[in-house]
């Protein structure tokens, strides 16, 4: 297992135990809170896959940054939840960091 597979893996299963802790919360179910705690659980060891793969250091830096822009979608768009321009600028800077830490450029080749 490769670490872009692993670490996608790790990033979708976390965005979905966020998206179910919310539904936790907003229906005060406990069915959803053991799902989101089972699903955050398997995200958890696809983490550690990732982590055996590569340094540690990119996969902590890049699986949340990951996550937190698939959370901001539910937000916006199950949630009907908004954010200001400033929070939008900081998406952009988000998604910029993660494209350079998950692409690498050499811009000081030899």
């Amino acid at each position: 297992m490769n670490f872009y597979f692993s670490i996608l893996g790790a990033v979708i299963f976390y965005a979905l135990g966020d998206f179910l802790a919310k539904m936790w919360s907003v229906k005060n179910a406990n069915l959803w809170l053991t799902v989101a705690l089972a699903v955050y659980f398997l995200g958890s060891l696809l983490f550690i896959f990732a982590v055996k793969k590569s340094s540690l250091s990119l996969a902590v830096a890049t699986a949340p940054l990951a996550v937190a822009i698939i959370g901001l979608l539910f937000g916006y768009f199950y949630f009907g939840e908004r954010m200001t321009n400033f929070q939008y600028f900081g998406v952009a800077l988000g998604i910029t960091a993660l494209t350079f830490l998950l692409f690498p450029f050499q811009i000081l080749s030899k």
